[in-house]
Parts: C-alpha cells; structure tokens; sequence
C-alpha cells in the first residue's frame, strides 16, 4: 500500500461531530479514501483496536506515517512511549509510572492552586481577554515546568515549541506540521539534554530527577520521556479547557463542576480526535476485514458519542451513567497524565466559574483536524464571587 503525501484528515476541525454521524451510518469501521486508511468510528471497535491483540502503535508500521518517518530519527520512536509497545513500553511507562498515581498527584493540589490563582485572580473585572493565551495556554505549562523544575528560560520555550511538536505527533502524514514539529522537538532536546545531564549528577525533588535517576532509561530516553510528558499534557488540557468553557458558558445554569462534570466534558469536547495505529494481522470487525499491515484511524471523538453506548449522545449530561469515554485511550497506552489533567481541568473551571465569565467574541477554532480546541476565546470577566 502506497501511503499519500498528504493526509489531511476528512471532517471539519472546528466541528467535526456531523462527518462523525454521517459515517457511523454506514458502520463502525468504514474506509477513507482520504487518508488511505480505515476509520474506527464506533466505541467497542475503538476498544478493540486500542486494546486487543494484533494492532501496534509503532509508527514505523504504519503507511500513513511514511513523511514522518522521512525526517525522523528512527531511534527517537524508539524512546517515545506514544509510539511503542509491548516490553519497550512497559520500560518507558513503567519509569514513570509511580509518579502519575491519583494519590501522587493529589500532593500536587497546593502548587496547581497557586498557578491558577496567578493565571486567572490577575485578570481585572471588565476587561476583554484571549481566554487561550492568557489562561488554558500558560496555566498547563507552569504546571508541567514548575514540576520539571524548569527555569524561566526553558519553561518559555516549552511553551514556544509545544504546540508544533503535538501538531506533528497527531498529523503524522502532513508534511508542513512535520517539517515544524521536527524542528521544535529538536530545539526542545538541545535544550532538556543538558538539563537532564545535570539532574542525573545533581538529582533535586522534581519531576526531570526523578526521570532522570530511573534505573531503566537511559540519558537520551530521560530527555524524550520529560519533553513528551509536558507537550501532551499540555495540549490536552488547554484545548479542553477552552472548548469546555465554551459549552458550559452556552448553558443558561451552570453545573457544578466535579470529578463527573470533567468526565462528560471528555467525552464530548476531548482535544484528541483520533489516534493511529496499524493491524499487525488480519483483524475481522463486523463484516469488514481489515488486513495485516493496513493503518487505522481510532476516532475516539466518534466513540465517544457512539448513540448506541451513549443515550443522548450530543447532550451534557453530567449525571450520566456508563462506561468511561475514551479520551485518555483504553489498555495500554491509557494516558499517563490523566489525573493530573482532571486535577487542574477542575481547579481552573472552578476558578474561572467564580469569576462569572461570558464571551465576548465568537471562538476561532484551530485548522487541525487531529487535535479540537479554541485558536482564541475573547471573554471578559464579570466580577470575582467568593470561593
């Protein structure tokens, strides 16, 4: 199979909930011509190809992903958890593990409380702002620097080079996003390589350390682990947060926003809309073989609103009862930074809720089809209610 030059995924960035109905008509698995690939569209496939045997996440299998692999050191997939498996995996995850427990991030609380008090309680009553680059953009990256233990210089360009290594990671056969991701991953190593170096001579209490004096990786392993840590974490809440707040400020009362309120806002904003992966063997779902060596696209977005496991699949409804969305992925590959997102997911809503936000301008939706969330989000504050 011949990969394209380019894959510019099939639906609408800003609104890509109609493309997903539309084909889901046709069935849970349906091929796009596209892309070249199959669309895994329905939530118990989903699961399947995330979670059951005979499917890979390595890159190197995958046609979509052959611009990608034209300049891209193969040695960095092999260090990159995102886009590995089996005994390597467990490696690369299992080094840090221990430090993404619910109850390890929950000693977190204090400083995500700080860094939302800075980014948000600053902000005057009245005046119109980004929402984006003033709060969902900085507020995840203080949060991954300060525990990184990254200084004011590095933890700038953190956030200058973030967002074109997630576009890369998520648009892996769109040459353009791949031409800029490889060169902020690159000015993102050079910069965490040294960093690392030291921290593994001069171990502290943070995060870069803790990575760094793992047993099981190594120095080059160290630095794409920490860098990989902060750029999906990043994106995933900052592009949740604006497009949660757009939902919850179109509501007429505002719920209150708890561990279930988070969840349903997964399931029907989740940033991440599809993720790739390759049948390793022939794999029959329904009446549709996919055959060994061809890629799939897991549509998580389009799980997430699958009509038949979620009744009243468009709607919030934060009473929901049900299985979990698939978000953070399912097996695996389950993201490692899910509680950590919850935690200031929740403690910045809660915050900007308080403040009685209301838009002041349309949203501007990103052009990238792989990753859903604000360009920019004009609000205003109204005024601040005691917390």
């Amino acid at each position: 199979m011949t990969a394209p030059d380019t894959t510019r995924l099939p639906w609408d960035a800003a609104d890509p909930y109609p493309y997903y109905e539309r084909r889901r008509r046709e069935g849970d698995v349906v091929w796009d011509d596209a892309t070249r690939s199959w669309l895994i569209l329905g939530y118990r496939a989903a699961q399947h190809a995330l979670a059951g045997a005979g499917w890979t996440s390595d890159l190197a299998a995958n046609p979509i992903a052959a611009p990608f692999l034209r300049v891209t050191d193969p040695e960095l997939l092999h260090r990159n958890m995102l886009a590995t498996d089996g005994a390597n995996h467990q490696r690369l995850r299992g080094a840090v593990r221990d430090v993404f427990t619910r109850s390890f991030i929950a000693g977190l609380q204090e400083g995500i409380d700080a860094i939302a008090a800075a980014a948000i309680d600053t902000i005057p009553t009245g005046a119109a702002f980004d929402f984006m680059s003033d709060i969902a953009l900085p507020l995840p990256i203080a949060v991954a620097a300060a525990w990184l233990g990254l200084e004011i210089d590095s933890a700038r360009l953190l956030r200058e080079e973030s967002h074109a290594v997630a576009r890369m990671l998520s648009d892996i056969g769109d040459p353009e996003a791949i031409q800029h991701g490889a060169a902020a991953l690159a000015t993102l190593l050079t910069e965490f390589l040294p960093l690392a170096a030291d921290r593994r001579a001069h171990p502290g209490d943070d995060l870069l350390s803790f990575i760094a004096t793992g047993a099981d990786l190594e120095l080059d392993d160290v630095v794409v682990t920490a860098v990989i840590i902060a750029v999906a974490g990043h994106e995933t809440t900052a592009n949740l947060l604006g497009a949660g707040l757009v939902r919850l400020l179109a509501l007429e009362e505002q719920p209150a926003v708890d561990a279930d309120l988070i969840t349903e806002l997964l399931r029907l904003d989740g940033p991440v809309q599809a993720v790739a992966r390759t049948a390793t063997r022939d794999q029959t779902m329904g009446d549709v073989t996919i055959r060994a060596g061809e890629p799939a696209l897991v549509v998580l977005a389009s799980a997430n609103r699958d009509p038949l496991i979620f009744d009243d699949a468009d709607s919030l409804r934060p009473d929901r009862k049900g299985p979990a969305p698939l978000s953070f992925g399912y097996g695996a590959h389950y993201c490692l930074g899910s509680a950590l997102a919850r935690s200031e997911l929740t403690t910045a809503l809660r915050r900007v809720l308080g403040r009685t936000p209301a838009l002041v301008g349309a949203p501007v939706w990103r052009d990238t089809p792989a990753i859903r969330g604000p360009q920019s989000l004009a609000v205003a504050f109204g005024q601040n209610s005691p917390r």
